[in-house]
């Protein structure tokens, strides 16, 4: 994907809340290339996040706040896929907002279950909720994370089998390309 390519974010808006949220900034060849620049663009994602994150709709109009909780996620998701020491920073931070929107089981009228907060503020809840994604990821046990290794991606993913090594099918098929098109270069260079 490039800094000109206006994504199809329901096409990898997929993965744990934490791994979505940190993966509306992509690297390119250019650089980082944020996708949550406006406030419209941050409505554009709620709007696909809506019913798979609790609370996403209190993150409208706090795109600062957003891109704030979305560089301590990054921080501490890259770090794990790449089997570095977690940061200290972000794993505190995110201890903190899990614990300031504890979380406990309800029972409806009906019979279905529901979660309940703590927290006062919906937002609280929302950060919460990422917190808590990017804890559970990171934890002993909490599963595989990788990053993308196709040509101008680097995006987080949680693989679906043990030798996927894309975000995509779309992701594949550019890598495969760029290797081919490296093999041919090489050869005709001999």
């Amino acid at each position: 994907m490039t800094a000109a390519t206006t994504p199809d974010w329901r096409a990898w808006l997929t993965f744990p809340p934490a791994v979505d949220l940190s993966n509306t900034m992509i690297d390119s060849p250019d650089g980082p290339v944020d996708l949550l620049t406006t406030d419209e663009e941050l409505a554009d994602w709620i709007a696909i996040e809506r019913g798979r994150i609790d609370a996403v709709e209190s993150a409208r109009s706090r795109l600062a706040e957003v891109r704030d909780l979305r560089s301590e996620v990054r921080g501490l998701l890259y770090a794990h896929a790449e089997s570095r020491p977690l940061p200290v920073a972000p794993r505190r931070r995110l201890n903190g907002l899990s614990e300031a929107a504890a979380s406990f089981p309800m029972l409806r009228p009906s019979g279905k279950l529901e979660v309940g907060y703590t927290a006062a503020d919906r937002f609280e809840v929302f950060a919460g909720v990422i917190a808590r994604s990017a804890i559970k990821i990171c934890s002993a046990g909490g599963g595989s994370l990788s990053v993308c290794r196709a040509p101008s991606c680097g995006m987080l993913y949680v693989p679906g089998h043990p030798r996927q090594r894309w975000c995509s099918s779309e992701c594949g098929n550019r890598a495969r390309v760029a290797r081919h098109a490296e093999r041919r270069r090489r050869a005709a260079a001999h």
